[in-house]
């Protein structure tokens, strides 16, 4: 397959911020990248409204808005940072704005595409003792900021894309 490059799991990378600092003028995020999990199923979930213009036979669904969200899951190591962070919450059961965490996306492929999201939620589920595994889901709402990303020793670096 000529031209074609194929894209492997470990290219898709979700980062967790950390930090605790988003809300302050000196944010400065600290990533800890989500690696010990089996999944990676981003939905773009597209929201919807059926249209039943006068010109067609049959309604219409017209995309008009989206609202991304990432199932995870995290391996039960403690000492492993995304762990840690996810079990700290799990703990404290948070709610409304203290269950909101930045998220970048780093996306596989040559341009090095992402989303960065300063107040995802993150939805806790379910701490499978049996399976290993504490699950939760990133909601992507708000305001999705696209751009790229470079990686330097582990840490990614997220820059805007000009024109926002």
């Amino acid at each position: 397959m000529a031209g074609m490059t194929k894209l492997k799991k470990t290219e898709f990378i979700p980062f967790i911020d950390k930090s605790k600092t988003v809300g302050s003028a000196s944010w400065v995020p600290v990533w800890a990248r989500v690696d010990l999990s089996t999944i990676f199923s981003l939905n773009p979930n597209p929201q919807t409204q059926t249209m039943d213009y006068i010109s067609y036979e049959t309604p219409v669904d017209v995309v008009e808005k989206y609202q991304p969200e990432l199932p995870q899951e995290i391996a039960l190591y403690e000492g492993n940072p995304v762990y840690d962070f996810v079990f700290a919450m799990f703990h404290a059961l948070p709610v409304g704005s203290e269950a909101t965490v930045p998220v970048l996306i780093a996306f596989g492929g040559a341009d090095k595409k992402a989303w960065q999201v300063k107040d995802a939620t993150l939805v806790l589920g379910e701490l499978n003792t049996v399976d290993g595994k504490l699950s939760f889901t990133l909601k992507l709402g708000g305001d999705i900021e696209k751009g790229t990303y470079t990686i330097t020793d582990g840490a990614p670096t997220f820059a805007v894309a000009s024109g926002g």
